[in-house]
């Protein structure tokens, strides 16, 4: 049909919006795939399909904290990073449906899960770089890296992973530079301030009546570190609640030293639990 002949959409002829329309019900409940017939992998997908629609709000709302901030709009920034922390402590809660679910429970469908594994959440690596981890040198060569990359040895779940992810989330990174929260509350805070590194949040605690935002902005960073470490001590205590201590999870890259999932999982807790290093260390001091 000639276009100039169709009947143009009016207000009037366009149909109604509904709730299942707006949201696409439909499809988002057409999203569930279990590998298996046991009771409690519909669960086992639809928490972490969860917290993958949480992570992907957590970002949006990082990146539009991080444009705040790049605009010296402090206290839009502070309102956002509230927002992440709120919304991470929501997806922890996430954990408490698994904690019902028993071993016995999780080893009916976990075999055919292997390799998937949580490791390969790219969007919590977004997070993560978002909020200021960065590549660093390691290895003999001293070629940068992920910490990720270096934290486990080669293995399907591994592999897979970096040839799905990998390339975009480097070159995303790059984009980024030094406008990481990180990197970007800490040039505000010296530039205000007149001091570098740690000195910086040494005098911005001195002078924090004089600079309320900015002090208001560290503290809603440190909330939101403390959201992101709840977040994977949840998905610690989980992990050991249904599989156990000293087991093997799905994926087969396992870090040395620390075969089973739960000690794999508590090794990055303790090293990766501090994310604004300079404002922690000024904190000791």
């Amino acid at each position: 049909m000639n276009e100039s002949n169709q009947t143009p959409e009016t207000p009037e002829s366009k149909e109604p919006i509904s709730y299942w329309g707006y949201i696409n019900l439909d499809e988002l409940l057409s999203l569930q795939h279990p590998e298996t017939d046991a009771h409690d992998e519909l669960q086992f997908i639809i928490v972490h399909q969860t917290f993958e629609l949480w992570f992907k709000l957590a970002i949006y709302e990082l990146e539009g904290a991080i444009k705040h901030l790049k605009s010296n709009d402090i206290s839009g920034g502070i309102r956002l990073l509230n927002r992440v922390g709120a919304i991470l402590r929501t997806a922890v809660k996430g954990f408490d449906p698994l904690m019902t679910m028993s071993q016995q429970g999780y080893a009916e469908f976990r075999d055919a899960l292997k390799p998937a594994s949580g490791f390969q959440s790219m969007q919590f690596r977004v997070i993560e770089t978002l909020l200021g981890f960065e590549r660093v040198s390691s290895g003999e060569n001293g070629e940068k890296c992920f910490y990720w990359e270096s934290a486990v040895q080669a293995g399907a779940t591994f592999d897979n992973f970096m040839a799905k992810y990998h390339d975009q989330l480097l070159k995303d990174y790059e984009a980024m530079g030094q406008d990481n929260l990180r990197r970007l509350m800490l040039r505000l805070t010296e530039n205000a301030v007149g001091a570098k590194g740690v000195e910086a949040y040494r005098e911005l605690e001195e002078r924090r009546s004089e600079l309320p935002e900015l002090y208001t902005l560290a503290e809603a960073a440190r909330d939101l570190q403390q959201a992101l470490l709840d977040f994977r001590l949840g998905h610690h205590k989980v992990t050991v609640f249904t599989i156990g201590k000293h087991m093997a999870g799905t994926s087969d890259s396992h870090a040395a030293g620390h075969p089973s999932c739960a000690e794999y999982l508590l090794n990055v807790i303790k090293d990766r639990s501090v994310i604004f290093l300079e404002l922690e260390e000024a904190a000791m001091s």
